[in-house]
C-alpha cells in the first residue's frame, strides 16, 4: 500500500512539475512526436490559471472523470509517467490522443492507459488552452476510449469490494450503441440493468454468465458514467443470515425469475 502511494505521489508531482515549465522548459517527448511544453503544453508559471488540483490513483481519477461526464463540461490532459497521452473534451464527448501512433491505433492507447492506469495523472485545462492543443489533431469519441481503457486494466479492487458484499448495478441509459458492438453478452445486461438493479450473482444467474464477463462490464459501464453502484441497506445482515426455507427450496424471487426467463426461452 506503501509503495503504490509513494508512486502515486511520484507520479503527481513529475506532472505538476510539467505543467509549470516555463518558455525554457526542456524539449518532452510523447510518442513519435518531439514537443515543446512552451508552445503546447504548459503554461509558464506565472501565467497558469486558478484551477483544481491534478489527480492520480485509481480512485481519485474514476470519481474525477465521472463527475465531469455527468456535468458535461470542462477539459482536461491525461498523463502517464509524465507523458502527455489523451486530451479531453467533456462538453462534447471527445478525446484527442497526442501522438500520432495511437492516434491511428485507438486500441494500443487504451491498452497503455489501462495497465498504467492507477498511474495516469488528470489535470484540467481552460477551454482556450484545450483549443489550442487540439487543433488539427484527430477528435475521437470519448467514451469508447474510456470504455477500453478499462477493459484493459485499472485497479478495482474497492469497486469489486462493493460487489461482492451483494452490492446491485443500476445503468442510468442505454451506453454507446459503438461500444456493443459484437457484445452479445453486453446488450443483454444493458437490457436487464436499465429494468431493474442487479448484483452481480443475480445477473450471472438471470443471464447464465460468468461472473468475470459480468464485472468486466460493470467496470467499463461505471468509469464511463452509464453505471451507479446501490448498496442495499441492511445487506451485512443479509449476507451473514442464514439461508431461508424459500432459498433453499427453490422458491425465492431468484429462484422463479430465473425459471420464468428459462421458460420463455423455450
Amino acid at each position: 500500500m506503501r509503495g503504490n502511494r509513494q508512486t502515486e505521489c511520484r507520479a503527481l508531482r513529475k506532472a505538476m512539475d510539467l505543467l509549470t515549465l516555463g518558455a525554457n522548459g526542456p524539449i518532452h517527448q510523447s510518442g513519435e512526436q518531439t514537443i515543446e511544453p512552451d508552445k503546447q503544453f504548459f503554461w509558464p508559471a506565472d501565467e497558469a490559471p486558478a484551477l483544481p488540483p491534478a489527480v492520480t490513483g485509481s480512485k481519485p481519477l474514476t470519481r474525477r472523470l465521472r463527475q465531469h461526464l455527468w456535468a458535461k463540461t470542462g477539459h482536461a490532459l491525461l498523463s502517464l509517467d509524465g507523458q502527455p497521452r489523451l486530451l479531453l473534451d467533456f462538453a462534447h464527448d471527445q478525446g484527442v490522443p497526442l501522438s500520432a501512433n495511437v492516434a491511428a491505433s485507438p486500441a494500443s492507447m487504451a491498452h497503455v492507459l489501462g495497465e498504467g492506469f492507477g498511474r495516469v495523472v488528470m489535470q484540467e485545462l481552460p477551454a482556450e488552452r484545450f483549443e489550442a492543443l487540439a487543433k488539427h489533431q484527430f477528435h475521437q469519441p470519448l467514451r469508447p476510449i474510456l470504455w477500453q481503457i478499462a477493459q484493459h486494466g485499472g485497479d478495482w479492487d474497492d469497486l469489486d469490494r462493493r460487489l461482492l458484499r451483494h452490492a446491485r448495478i443500476r445503468l442510468l441509459r442505454w451506453p454507446d450503441f459503438r461500444l456493443l458492438a459484437h457484445q452479445h453478452d453486453g446488450f443483454r445486461l444493458c437490457s436487464l440493468l436499465l429494468k431493474r438493479a442487479c448484483s452481480v450473482d443475480e445477473c450471472r444467474q438471470l443471464l447464465d454468465l460468468d461472473a468475470a464477463t459480468v464485472q468486466a462490464f460493470v467496470h467499463s459501464a461505471y468509469l464511463c458514467g452509464y453505471a451507479m453502484v446501490e448498496t442495499p441497506e441492511g445487506v451485512t445482515a443479509a449476507v451473514a443470515a442464514p439461508p431461508s426455507r424459500n432459498a433453499t427450496t427453490g422458491g425465492s424471487l431468484l429462484s422463479r425469475m430465473c425459471r420464468n426467463l428459462r421458460g420463455t426461452a423455450t
